[in-house]
């Protein structure tokens, strides 16, 4: 389809960063096209596809999607096509109802590398899996693990940071059976209401994790907000993708933090 003035493409192409464990010292720097670490199938690492904010793209997020790769996970951060910052014919905010095709798409395409003699093979766990994103991202990742039009039943938990329901056609949210979610918002988001995430976790059934951050803005990743939502969000995967109790039960206490983070949970 055209946009503004370009005049389409035959295909939707969906550029995506791929960022997976691999071995070295901890804390070193990232290294490009490094050979993935390989475990055995108790030990391969969760995947998450990754949806970026609007006029945004994947890489732009490289800095905080690598400390999740620091915690054993794989992530791919797909730039979608009309969304992004490099849109041809500009950003168009509408196309995020064609999102979440998107990220089955790239879902599907990830786990193809992990099959056989994958480039992926024996490191991608291919029966945990879990979506997160950022403001329209995070739109994405609701429609896709939340919404019936678009509902992703290979997802097994869903983060959304600094998002609402927007409409995606006649489905509708919350259907039967979905993925435990963990919303995370600034409770003073001058972009995307704060409310967005508070209504959600309200309609959401658990188990399902609403992370505050006091005084918090739409883009968070500073401090005194993104440490305590780091540790939070990886208690919340490795709780639902390692299947780790312990990690479940740190979420209240990773959560709050005075002047920072506040955390509401239903778990059951």
């Amino acid at each position: 389809a055209s946009n503004g003035a370009y005049p389409g493409a035959p295909t939707r192409t969906l550029p995506t960063l791929l960022l997976y464990p691999t071995a070295g010292r901890p804390g070193a720097p990232a290294v490009e096209n490094a050979r993935p670490l390989t475990r055995r199938r108790s030990g391969r690492f969760p995947l998450i596809v990754f949806s970026h904010g609007f006029t945004a793209s994947g890489p732009a997020y490289r800095v905080v999607l690598e400390r999740f790769v620091r915690q054993g996970y794989v992530i791919a951060a797909p730039t979608f096509p009309l969304s992004s910052g490099g849109a041809p014919g500009g950003p168009k905010l509408v196309d995020y109802v064609n999102q979440p095709g998107d990220v089955s798409f790239v879902l599907t395409r990830t786990l193809g590398l992990a099959r056989g003699h994958g480039f992926l093979a024996r490191s991608v766990d291919r029966n945990d899996i879990g979506v997160m994103g950022h403001s329209l991202g995070a739109i994405t990742t609701l429609g896709v693990a939340a919404n019936s039009c678009c509902l992703d039943r290979r997802i097994d938990a869903a983060a959304a940071w600094s998002g609402i329901q927007l409409p995606f056609g006649s489905g509708t949210y919350f259907p039967r059976r979905t993925p435990p979610l963990m919303l995370v918002h600034g409770d003073a988001d001058r972009t995307v209401p704060y409310a967005g995430s508070t209504q959600e976790y309200a309609a959401a059934p658990p188990p399902k994790v609403l992370l505050t951050l006091l005084g918090g803005p739409h883009v968070f990743f500073t401090a005194p907000w993104f440490e305590p939502f780091v540790r939070t969000t990886t208690d919340f995967l490795d709780g639902y993708l390692k299947h780790s109790r312990r990690a479940l039960r740190r979420l209240a206490t990773d959560g709050t933090v005075p002047g920072a983070t506040s955390v509401r949970l239903s778990l059951r």
